[in-house]
């Protein structure tokens, strides 16, 4: 699956999660998309959603801040066409389903929260979009993920679900602590459902992220801010700061990189290595040239890079037409061919 220009078989996608860490503001917002460009990010994602559908109005001044914290659709557009300028992808939650069409012409992905795992309508309704939808499993069971797919899988058509669609191991805490992120669901997560597999973390520490790309997370996903301190709303403390970002990328890049491909394979800058590593044949005791060769003439130690030591049996009974001192290697050229 390709997603944000990172082929997921063998790449990272990082995204960067500005969520309304802008707080209504769009020019917060350009500030921040272009921060997260300038640190590495692959994709910046938003949260879109119409108030009234979002949360309830019982709770007012959740209401009132949810409200003024929404991007007007013209502010998405802006921001758009200011990351097709800076060469990264922008998208977004769909929070609501109303939302939904409009997100999907942002960018190449539509992103679900965690809360809206067992919401048919936004699952539904993405699945139609034709985009890559990615989908966060934070607080979810088993049985729950189990459902969400088969409505994804109803929508779109598809019984193989591995190029459209991308699930997020996530713990819904905010922040959640080390203790409880269960980073060995990722593997886990991936085995059982055969998609591409990733992390959305709520962290503060950058070694979660770090152990979630050694076990094979294909999607990163980290809160961004320009800069915590003297921020009240709670997203700001979880979130990465632009130098901090950097550096959590460098290392996404390096540890994937380091973590190859699954199997055993003897690798490239090991090769020129194996006879050097390896026991090779040598003399067990000085030996003129014209010495018949005895089992116990010969000898292990490294390296390996004439005779190795499992050539041993076929060298007893073969003349050497060369000379020899104690633990010499036996070279190949030393040794007359069998049977002469």
């Amino acid at each position: 699956m390709n997603l944000f220009g990172r082929y997921l078989d063998n790449d990272v996608a990082v995204i960067a999660e500005i969520g309304v860490n802008h707080e209504g503001s769009v020019e917060s917002a350009s500030t921040l998309l272009r921060l997260a460009a300038e640190a590495g990010a692959d994709a910046v994602k938003l949260q879109t959603y119409t108030p009234s559908r979002f949360v309830t109005t019982s709770n007012q001044q959740r209401f009132e801040r949810v409200t003024r914290f929404a991007l007007s659709r013209q502010d998405h557009l802006r921001l758009r066409d200011e990351a097709a300028e800076l060469g990264v992808s922008l998208f977004s939650t769909a929070v609501t389903e109303d939302v939904v069409d409009f997100v999907a012409t942002l960018g190449p992905a539509v992103k679900i929260a965690s809360g809206d795992l067992n919401f048919r309508p936004v699952l539904e309704a993405a699945m139609r979009t034709g985009k890559a939808v990615i989908l966060s499993t934070g607080n979810s069971t088993l049985d729950e993920i189990d459902t969400a797919l088969s409505w994804c899988r109803d929508a779109s058509g598809q019984q193989n679900l591995s190029d459209r669609l991308v699930l997020l191991h996530c713990v819904a805490s905010y922040p959640a602590p080390m203790h409880d992120l269960n980073l060995l669901s990722i593997p886990f997560l991936k085995e059982r459902y055969g998609l591409p597999t990733g992390y959305s973390n709520h962290a503060v520490e950058p070694e979660a992220v770090i152990a979630a790309t050694a076990l094979g997370a294909q999607v990163i996903e980290v809160h961004f801010t320009d800069r915590r301190a003297g921020r009240t709303f709670h997203d700001h403390s979880l979130s990465f700061e632009p130098e901090e970002m950097r550096k959590l990328i460098t290392g996404i890049r390096a540890v994937r990189a380091a973590c190859g491909q699954y199997g055993r394979p003897v690798l490239p800058s090991e090769v020129a290595l194996r006879p050097l590593m390896r026991k090779g044949v040598v003399a067990a005791r000085d030996l003129p040239a014209g010495t018949v060769l005895a089992a116990g003439d010969m000898a292990y130690a490294r390296p390996a890079t004439e005779f190795n030591w499992s050539d041993v049996d076929g060298l007893v009974g073969r003349q050497l037409i060369v000379s020899l001192h104690q633990g010499e290697l036996i070279p190949a050229a030393g040794v007359a061919p069998a049977g002469n």
